[in-house]
């Protein structure tokens, strides 16, 4: 056997040890995701959805160019819904720790490719007593609720997404900041999800292609057209380069 048929049986064989190995990895995260997707349906699948147009944790610049999303953002990501879990809410507010796995960083710090990050989205379960605080509801037992705000409803568990993300601001005193520190967040892999009504982009396994997770911006927009086209070419650019 000459030394050119020799590399080839060498290739063949590590071809043949390390396909089991790697599908057998995929194989491992998809059961973990849909374990997960059960696990999440089950504790919200009973629960009251009370919808509300409160903005959230809806800050910072909207984008409108692919140059202007890189610019203002640490990092841009390309990521899936790994798992989604309840939080400690306070008084008026409601959100959850979401993991997302990042499956490519479009942009910033290439070391969280192929990491694990927390995003603390908007939405989620709290009771009726701390979301009606000091609202003068009409008094009735206090039951767990899911929140869902209406410009920025939750995720699926496998939901493919596309967003900037920055730091937490560890000193403001928001209701949001307020809620990371109380779930000891603060100090770990967890990241503001910026601007999630209007560069924020969701894929569900129902889509072909990203779109706005704001099922309202189309109205909201129609005030900006110019916004609107921007937006829209900005997210035509997305699916384009990253919607494989």
């Amino acid at each position: 056997m000459d030394d050119k048929m020799k590399k080839i049986l060498i290739a063949l064989i590590a071809l043949i040890f390390v396909l089991p190995l790697a599908a057998c990895g995929n194989t491992s995260e998809d059961a973990a995701i849909k374990e997960n997707a059960s696990k999440w349906h089950k504790t919200i699948s009973d629960l009251e959805v009370v919808k509300t147009d409160k903005i959230g944790n809806n800050r910072g610049y909207i984008a409108q160019t692919m140059k202007q999303l890189k610019k203002v953002n640490k990092s841009v990501i390309q990521g899936t819904v790994y798992d989604m879990s309840k939080m400690d809410n306070l008084d008026n507010g409601a959100y959850t720790k979401v993991t997302v796995y990042v499956d490519k960083v479009i942009s910033g710090k290439k070391s969280l490719q192929g990491k694990k990050i927390v995003l603390v989205m908007n939405g989620g379960i709290t009771t009726t007593n701390r979301w009606y605080k000091n609202q003068n509801q009409t008094r009735e037992a206090n039951h767990d609720i899911l929140v869902q705000y209406n410009e920025a409803p939750l995720p699926k568990v496998g939901s493919k997404i596309i967003g900037g993300i920055k730091p937490i601001g560890k000193t403001e005193p928001t209701v949001y900041m307020k809620t990371i520190k109380k779930n000891n967040l603060a100090n770990t892999n967890t990241y503001d999800l910026d601007m999630p009504a209007f560069n924020f982009w969701i894929k569900d396994s129902k889509d072909k292609q990203y779109h706005l997770n704001n099922p309202k911006a189309t109205k909201e927009l129609k005030a900006n057209p110019e916004m609107a086209k921007s937006i829209k070419n900005l997210t035509d650019e997305l699916n384009q380069k990253y919607n494989n």
